[in-house]
């Protein structure tokens, strides 16, 4: 659980994160995919190109430091995200390496001014999302399963039956 000092530290770095927000997640999505280039596929890399992904996450960092005090009223931009996430086949060990990468990220572009203590708030913080996401996303998840031919994650396409070729329409024959 998140201490009062812990949130006093995110908020802290809110100044920061609506100057270089987008300079820290661009330096994130650079490292994370250096180190886990398998997750490239999971990604529009247009939006990595156009800067589009990482001005969202900047603008979700920011808005996540900014309501740290009471981070139910981002709940809908929260099950968005995890509506996106569950598209994608976003699973729970994904977070853990977002964690990693976003951590270091914050150390390698804050430098000295990323102390320990608040790398562990911004830790502390960012798996108490990570848990509310997964759960959000455990919710669709079973969803998705308990609909009438329901699954979740990859499964092989194994016959092309279900596909039909609509019939031409009179107007073009």
């Amino acid at each position: 659980m998140i201490t009062e000092t812990q949130k006093d530290l995110i908020k802290g770095t809110i100044p920061v994160l609506k100057e270089h927000g987008v300079a820290l997640t661009s330096h994130f999505y650079k490292r994370m995919f250096t180190h886990n280039p398998e997750l490239k596929h999971i990604f529009n890399m247009g939006n990595q190109q156009n800067a589009k992904q990482q001005t969202a996450l900047a603008t979700a960092v920011l808005a996540y430091a900014e309501h740290i005090d009471n981070p139910s009223v981002l709940l809908s931009a929260v099950k968005h995200i995890g509506q996106k996430h569950s598209s994608l086949n976003i699973r729970p060990e994904h977070y853990q390496i977002v964690g990693k990468h976003l951590l270091a990220s914050i150390q390698e572009v804050l430098g000295d001014a990323a102390t320990d203590e608040l790398i562990e708030a911004w830790k502390v913080a960012y798996f108490q999302l990570a848990d509310l996401m997964i759960g959000i996303e455990k919710e669709m998840y079973d969803q998705m399963v308990q609909n009438e031919g329901g699954w979740t994650g990859w499964k092989p396409l194994t016959s092309l039956k279900s596909f039909r070729r609509p019939k031409k329409s009179s107007r073009f024959t």
